[in-house]
């Protein structure tokens, strides 16, 4: 019976998750029982249970009830002895490495420190996640916050690959959501204490996505006391979110101010020289070849985060793959033609003058005016700034929207503000938030 209820539930799985994370998280579990509407599963390591519960758990229970045409719940225990070499890899992308035998909490390796591509935009983070690992407690809590495909999830991965390959560490990694669907089974079962006990008996806690407690008050009261036990204890906290403490609605102020004491740090949109390289480390990762027009179009045009080059890159592989043409600039445009139709807006001028108009507490007319004074200077040169990352517009045509200034002008402003990032904290994480709130 429990064998027939499992090849079902994988054969939904397979036409509802993407296939690397099939074939990442769900390929290697091993169904165990069924009984009372449950049916317990098996992971080969605490990790790939704690990641499964955290991001599939709900696909895992609506494919259950799919196939047992009743409502059921899952289980997920850890069983070690299913660990084993990968397959061997069958596609034109590098083999993966196996995990190490006593890699119990360790991601798989493109989600290690090494796989990060670094820039300007997201170099604070890296650098605050390398420092926490080689110093845990240190800085915590360490909270993350930026855009979708940005990496903030990657980093989070990284840190819980590194922490977790030291002998005897206990690194505990979930989202946000499976947090509160943890706890309302803990509840449904009172299993209170239980609960309880793994949260606050970690050495670290990685969470992600944390604005998904927005406006669940219960959940709320419940992870504040175990960031207190933990932060008290003096244990190593990772947090990420789409956006700063501050700007989290639903959130209680009190937790946020928690989630605020610690280090903070930004993941902003990837500049033009990062975009290049991401191109460049993500067609290397799926085995393409590319010329410098097409990485330099696609770091142009396709770029706006990590996930949605990836996507191109997929679409690129397969078209390529079944047309039997390299990937030219001519198949570039063919293949992404209708979703280019398709694209919506990216930011324009006129919004990000907007915005910053709004931030600085300005009118447009004193931003475009010929004062000098800092009150306007800073506001100016930051709208330059963020146009010049985040839309296709000459420098000429920024200055010309932003009260007839020439192209030196412009150049001026944007060296000032680059020098300034690497330095002013304050500044980095104004821009986070204004590039945030114009769509990038």
């Amino acid at each position: 019976m429990v064998d027939t209820i499992w090849v079902g539930v994988r054969r939904e799985l397979r036409g509802r998750l993407a296939a690397r994370d099939y074939e990442t998280w769900i390929a290697p579990l091993r169904a165990a029982s069924w009984g009372d509407g449950t049916l317990t599963i098996e992971a080969p390591t605490d990790f790939a249970a704690d990641w499964v519960r955290g991001r599939h758990l709900g696909a895992l229970s609506g494919a259950v009830t799919a196939v047992t045409g009743e409502p059921a719940t899952v289980r997920i225990v850890v069983n070690r002895a299913l660990q084993a070499p990968p397959p061997p890899d069958r596609t034109r992308r590098p083999p993966r490495r196996a995990e190490p035998a006593d890699g119990a909490r360790t991601p798989p390796p493109r989600y290690s420190f090494e796989t990060f591509v670094v820039g300007a935009s997201n170099r604070m983070a890296y650098e605050g996640a390398r420092a926490l690992v080689e110093r845990p407690g240190r800085f915590t809590p360490f909270f993350l916050h930026g855009g979708t495909g940005l990496g903030k999830t990657h980093l989070l991965m990284a840190v819980a690959h590194a922490l977790g390959s030291n002998e005897g560490s206990r690194v505990l990694y979930l989202t946000a959501e499976g947090f509160v669907n943890e706890m309302v089974e803990a509840i449904r079962r009172r299993q209170m204490e239980r609960f309880r006990a793994r949260f606050r008996n970690v050495g670290t806690l990685i969470v992600d996505d944390v604005q998904f407690l927005a406006g669940k008050t219960r959940s709320q009261e419940e992870f504040g006391h175990t960031f207190k036990a933990l932060h008290d204890g003096r244990r190593q906290i990772v947090l990420a979110s789409d956006r700063a403490p501050q700007d989290l609605p639903g959130i209680d102020g009190t937790l946020r101010s928690r989630f605020a004491s610690g280090l903070m740090a930004d993941v902003q949109p990837p500049d033009a020289a990062l975009r290049v390289a991401l191109v460049g480390h993500k067609a290397t990762a799926l085995g393409l070849r590319l010329d410098d027009d097409v990485v330099d179009h696609l770091a142009a045009h396709w770029c706006g985060n990590g996930r949605e080059l990836e996507g191109v890159l997929l679409r690129l592989d397969a078209v390529a793959s079944v047309a039997g043409r390299p990937i030219t600039m001519a198949l570039v445009e063919d293949a992404l033609a209708p979703y280019a139709r398709r694209r919506p807006q990216g930011p324009t001028i006129a919004g990000i003058v907007g915005e910053v108009c709004r931030h600085f507490d300005v009118s447009e007319q004193e931003l475009v005016s010929a004062g000098r004074t800092r009150r306007v200077v800073v506001p100016r040169q930051v709208a330059m700034w963020l146009c010049r990352q985040h839309t296709q517009a000459a420098l000429t045509e920024i200055g010309q929207r932003l009260g007839g200034r020439d192209h030196a002008t412009v150049l001026h402003a944007l060296a000032k503000i680059e020098q300034r990032l690497a330095s002013d904290a304050e500044l980095r994480e104004t821009i986070a938030r204004l590039a945030g709130r114009v769509g990038s």
